[in-house]
């Protein structure tokens, strides 16, 4: 089997994706950054007196909200996968998985919002405790499980990277399939995703020193090099198997 492209290769073709098609992943980039951030914001508004009411609510809302940003993703992975298979690609196609097979959808997506709600249940827990008892500070015990729960989050990101890409090549197959099957896919490459992830870190500083303005172009070529590397890598597999 060929060897698999090289980072630098798979950030080239992601380049050579957006050649001209700029306009399209950058706007359904910002309306995905936009929707998620005003759900995000819901989650800061469910405050009680009760502890246990707050967790509740905190609970159910971070899962709604992040149902709909997994859907959503599916729907960037859609924009720009076909960019990548030159196909062109809509706005629309932001909206792709409450379109099509949206059943499996919810699920894959449900899936990973209860993982992640997983990671992120200890920092929960303290902000609901904290918030009913009026208490203030203890933000180093915060920062601390906020990015203990984001570096587990980022796990299965990793993880289940490739699920949605497979999603949208076979959307006959149920969401259990689709899951296994981009654990399965993905294994033997996670270090290589994780690196592709990390050489886009520089141009994410450059994010925070333009104050957010550099952040759509950089958004939108990071999704394209992961479109650029499960192309490969789908590719390799079937290859692979006609032999």
């Amino acid at each position: 089997m060929a060897a698999f492209k090289s980072i630098k290769r798979l950030k080239a073709d992601a380049r050579a994706s957006l050649l001209g098609n700029l306009i399209t992943p950058v706007i359904s980039v910002l309306l995905y950054l936009a929707t998620t951030a005003v759900l995000t914001e819901l989650i800061a508004n469910f405050r009680t007196g009760s502890v246990l009411l707050s967790l509740l609510l905190s609970v159910i809302v971070f899962l709604v909200v992040n149902i709909c940003a997994k859907m959503l993703r599916i729907g960037l992975c859609c924009i720009f996968l076909r960019l990548q298979l030159r196909k062109g690609a809509r706005i629309s196609d932001l909206f792709y998985g409450f379109r099509n097979s949206s059943d499996t959808a919810v699920k894959i997506s449900t899936h990973l919002a209860l993982l992640e709600l997983l990671c992120m249940m200890p920092l929960f827990i303290a902000l609901s405790v904290l918030s009913a008892k009026g208490i203030s500070g203890h933000r180093g015990v915060l920062l601390f499980l906020f990015a203990a729960g984001s570096c587990a989050s980022f796990f299965f990101r990793i993880y289940y990277a490739l699920s949605p890409y497979l999603f949208l090549d076979f959307p006959g197959l149920s969401a259990r399939s689709l899951l296994s099957g981009g654990a399965k896919m993905i294994r033997g490459h996670r270090i290589r995703l994780f690196r592709l992830y990390l050489s886009f870190l520089p141009l994410h500083m450059l994010t925070i020193i333009s104050m957010g303005v550099a952040g759509l172009w950089v958004s939108s070529y990071s999704q394209a090099a992961e479109a650029a590397f499960y192309r490969d890598l789908i590719m390799k597999i079937r290859a692979k198997d006609k032999r």
